[in-house]
C-alpha cells in the first residue's frame, strides 16, 4: 500500500514522534509511506522516510482563509506529483489540527484523523469565564466549527475515553470511528535510550518531559516536588514553540526562585532524543491537566522507569491499570502528586510486558490496515448494491 502521514512540521514532541513511528513501521512492513509537513521545519531524524514540505513557512498568504486554500492546493499538487508513477495513495493519517482541515480542503480520499487532543477541553478554555448569552454564543460557535471539520470524517481515537467524548460529549457524527492506541517501537526506544548523553545529571533525579504550557501544568509539579521533600532533583525537559509558551516558562522560572528551588529544579531545554534522560531517571512524574494518550507515560514504562501521573482526561487510567492505578492523583492536586512521588520512589511494582502489549507498533499498524480494509470493503459492497 501507499500511505501518507500528515503533520504540521517535525518540530516538537509527541505528535511528531508518533507520525515518524507510523511511517517507519509501515515502511518496515513493505508499504510505501510518505510524510507531508505543512512547513519545512525538521528537528527529528526522518529515519529514511521521504518528507515532503507543502511550504517553507506555512504562510502563503496573509489572509487565513486564502492561506489555507493555497496550502490545500499545494498539498493536492504534491500528492498528485507522487502519484504520477501510477500508484495512488490508499489512505492518509492526519496527526495535526491544521492538517485535519487542509486535507479535507485538498479533497484527499480516505483520511483517518487521529483524535488526539480533547475538543471539549479546548472549547471550555475558549469559553473561559463568560456567562449568559455570550457563553452560549461562544459554545454554539465552537461546536458548530468542530462539527463542520470532523463530522462525516473517518476518526481514529487514541483512547477509548477520547472516542466516547467525541461522540457523546461533543455530539460529532463521524463517517466511522474506532479506537486504536498509538504505536510504539519498543526496540527503537530502548536503543535510543542507550545513547551517551554528556550532560545527563550524575545524581538521582525525577523527570517530566513536556513543552512549557498550562495544559502540561509544570507549576503543580514544582509545588508537588517542593512539598514532597525528596532528595532527588527535578528535571523539566522541554522547550517552547510560541510566545505564550515562553511566557509560561518565565512563570515557571519565577516560581522556582520563589520556592527557593534554584539548583534543585533543572531546565535543560528541548532534546530531540529524550530517552536517555527518561531511562536514567528514578521516576517520571506527569502533571498534565489533559492529554489524548500521554506518550511519555508509555515510553517511560517501556524503559522500566516508574511513573506517577495526574488522572487527567484522557488516557492515564487506560495505561496505569490494576496495581499501578493508585499512582494516579487528581488534576492540580500538588499534595497528592507529591505523596505519590514519595511513595513511588520508595516502592514501585515490577513493570510486566503484558501491561504494554496493546501499545506495540505491530498491533497498532495491523489495526489500521484491518480498519481500512473493512471500511473499503464495506464501501465496495454498498456500491455493488447500488449498481
Amino acid at each position: 500500500m501507499r500511505i501518507g502521514l500528515l503533520i504540521d512540521s517535525l518540530v516538537g514532541g509527541g505528535a511528531e514522534r508518533m507520525a515518524l513511528n507510523f511511517a517507519e513501521k509501515f515502511r518496515d512492513l513493505g508499504h510505501d509511506a510518505h510524510l507531508f509537513i505543512l512547513k519545512n521545519e525538521i528537528e527529528h531524524d526522518p529515519r529514511g522516510v521521504p518528507v515532503h514540505a507543502v511550504s517553507e513557512t506555512g504562510q502563503l498568504a496573509s489572509l487565513r482563509p486564502l492561506n489555507k486554500w493555497l496550502l490545500a492546493r499545494a498539498l493536492r499538487r504534491l500528492v498528485a506529483a507522487i502519484e504520477a508513477d501510477g500508484q495512488r495513495f490508499d489512505f492518509f493519517i492526519s496527526n495535526a489540527e491544521d492538517m485535519d482541515r487542509i486535507s479535507a480542503m485538498a479533497g484527499l480520499p480516505w483520511v483517518f484523523i487521529r483524535y488526539r487532543n480533547s475538543l471539549l477541553l479546548f472549547i471550555q478554555a475558549k469559553i473561559g469565564n463568560s456567562t449568559g448569552l455570550k457563553r452560549r454564543a461562544r459554545t454554539w460557535r465552537w461546536f458548530r466549527k468542530f462539527r463542520r471539520i470532523y463530522g462525516g470524517r473517518h476518526i481514529v481515537a487514541i483512547s477509548r475515553a477520547m472516542e466516547r467524548e467525541l461522540v457523546e460529549d461533543c455530539g460529532i457524527r463521524p463517517a466511522s470511528i474506532t479506537t486504536i492506541y498509538n504505536p510504539f517501537n519498543f526496540q527503537r526506544i530502548r536503543d535510543l535510550a542507550a545513547e551517551t548523553v554528556p550532560d545527563l545529571p550524575r545524581e538521582p533525579y525525577v523527570i517530566y518531559v513536556a513543552r512549557y504550557c498550562s495544559r502540561k501544568d509544570q507549576e503543580t509539579l514544582i509545588r508537588a516536588y517542593a512539598q514532597a521533600g525528596i532528595a532527588e532533583k527535578l528535571v523539566l525537559l522541554g522547550g517552547t514553540t510560541s510566545p505564550q509558551e515562553e511566557d509560561y516558562k518565565q512563570r515557571i522560572e519565577a516560581l522556582i526562585r520563589e520556592l527557593r528551588l534554584t539548583g534543585r529544579v533543572l531546565l535543560p531545554g528541548f532534546r530531540a532524543n529524550p530517552y536517555p534522560w527518561i531511562k536514567g531517571a528514578a521516576l517520571f512524574a506527569m502533571s498534565s491537566r489533559s492529554e489524548g494518550l500521554p506518550l511519555v507515560l508509555v515510553e517511560s514504562l517501556i524503559l522500566g522507569t516508574p511513573v506517577v501521573s495526574t488522572d487527567c482526561p484522557t488516557g492515564p487510567d487506560e495505561i496505569l491499570l490494576g496495581e499501578f492505578a493508585p499512582y494516579l492523583s487528581p488534576v492540580g492536586d500538588a499534595v497528592r502528586l507529591g505523596e505519590n512521588m514519595r511513595r513511588a520512589l520508595k516502592d514501585y511494582p515490577a513493570i510486566p510486558e503484558s501491561l504494554l502489549a496493546k501499545f506495540r507498533d505491530d498491533v497498532a499498524i495491523a489495526s489500521y490496515l484491518k480498519h481500512y480494509e473493512t471500511l473499503s470493503r464495506r464501501r465496495g459492497n454498498a456500491a455493488s448494491m447500488r449498481n
